[in-house]
């Protein structure tokens, strides 16, 4: 009777590594997959931090260059206001008759 108990637990004791094994294994292979995952998310943040760093410069950049073709538009419209009153001024001296 002892040994028909053993045999039984010996089976049970075999069918219970039998699923313990391949799960330990699923296991370890959720861990692997769980560190790349980490590392993934890690280099995402880091990728965004740097983006966001690139956006920054960009929009600070463009202020800058907002700036200077601001100035350099009321350059261009105050030569063009000359311009124009010199050709002005010119057309009104050539029909202004002769003495």
């Amino acid at each position: 009777m002892g040994s028909l108990v053993d045999g039984i637990l010996l089976i049970a004791l075999v069918a219970t590594s039998a699923c313990v094994v391949p799960m330990y294994l699923k296991l370890k292979r959720l861990d692997r997959v769980q560190a790349e995952y980490g590392a993934a998310v890690t280099a995402s943040g880091i990728a965004l931090t740097q983006a966001g760093d690139a956006v920054r410069s960009f929009s600070g950049e463009g202020r800058e260059i907002l700036e200077a073709l601001s100035l350099k538009i009321e350059e261009a419209r105050a030569l063009v206001s000359e311009l124009e009153a010199s050709r002005a001024a010119l057309i009104a001296a050539r029909r202004e008759p002769k003495a």
